[in-house]
């Protein structure tokens, strides 16, 4: 049942990835209409989100917000549909819809070294990450290869869309089959054990509320309010003395992403969990701040 529903999705959306992003943009409007008005897709939790991050705004302020997020949200699901149709990287470099503006801070390719950690947020849209090779200006700038390059994610209960979202991620690489650096959240320990005397780059998206059991949740600062959060992330990073960033994602236009690697230090092993993830927040609430529609309002935050 579960492959039944998996090439139904891909019979579905794959004709739709093969269009033209602009064509796929004209119908991101209608999308941002139906999910925040038609259907009001989580509108209360959007709002409450909003008006707990910015008490200062005024009402008015917050529901144009409200649009702007639903207009950035949409944009984010037509641009996923078409990034699964990147079979050819060089569709996606056409495209220019990413782009590394700071390759210089990252160790160069082939240089030995501890292993990183990377930690990004929902800003920009993160469902483009499996390109990455594709965005530097440069590409002998580009440290990463499908050999040392590694996405962390919490599987889904639905075994088709999981397996969709899978193959889709990762549509640009040579071999998505075979591809190694596709590891389930619960396997990171042992994957960072395994592979400790290789550089790997392990990216993993660090702002999601507690799962409900979750043992691994410190308290936070975030947009003014206490937060429990997940902070195994951090806590693998020191115990293997990794390198450590935030990568921002910012939006420089419609269609155009930029991507920022911040340091956040040499050795996570030198900070405690709890300086890390106080960095690691204060590092998301400025780049929230600088766009606060460009962020996903639509999950809760707190508790």
């Amino acid at each position: 049942m579960a492959a039944f529903s998996k090439y139904f999705l891909k019979a579905i959306f794959f004709p739709l990835s093969k269009l033209p992003l602009k064509v796929l943009y004209a119908f991101s409007g209608f999308l941002a209409w139906v999910l925040g008005r038609l259907i009001g897709y989580r509108r209360a939790d959007v709002l409450v989100n909003l008006s707990r991050a910015f008490p200062e705004k005024k009402y008015k302020e917050i529901k144009q917000l409200y649009k702007e997020y639903y207009r950035h949200m949409a944009d984010i699901i037509v641009e996923t549909i078409w990034f699964g149709g990147c079979r050819n990287p060089r569709r996606l470099r056409r495209a220019r819809i990413m782009e590394v503006m700071n390759p210089e801070v990252l160790p160069a390719k082939g240089e030995n070294g501890p292993s990183a950690m990377i930690l990004y947020s929902h800003c920009g849209n993160w469902e483009l990450y499996g390109g990455i090779e594709n965005y530097f200006n440069n590409t002998g700038d580009c440290p990463f290869t499908e050999q040392n390059f590694c996405v962390v994610y919490k599987k889904l209960s639905s075994a088709a869309w999981d397996e969709f979202l899978r193959d889709n991620r990762f549509a640009p690489l040579h071999d998505r089959k075979n591809f190694p650096g596709y590891i389930e959240s619960k396997n990171l320990v042992r994957h960072a054990f395994n592979n400790r005397d290789e550089r790997k780059f392990y990216n993993i998206n660090t702002d999601q509320r507690p799962y409900y059991g979750g043992s691994d949740t410190i308290e936070v600062e975030f947009m003014g309010q206490k937060c429990r959060t997940m902070s195994a992330a951090a806590a693998i990073a020191r115990k293997f003395s990794m390198q450590l960033f935030f990568l921002r994602m910012s939006i420089a236009g419609r269609g155009h992403y930029r991507l920022e690697y911040v340091p956040i230090c040499d050795d996570a092993s030198k900070m405690s969990v709890q300086e890390i993830m106080d960095r690691y927040y204060q590092l998301l609430e400025a780049e929230i701040r600088e766009q606060p529609y460009n962020y996903l309002w639509s999950h809760r935050r707190w508790a």
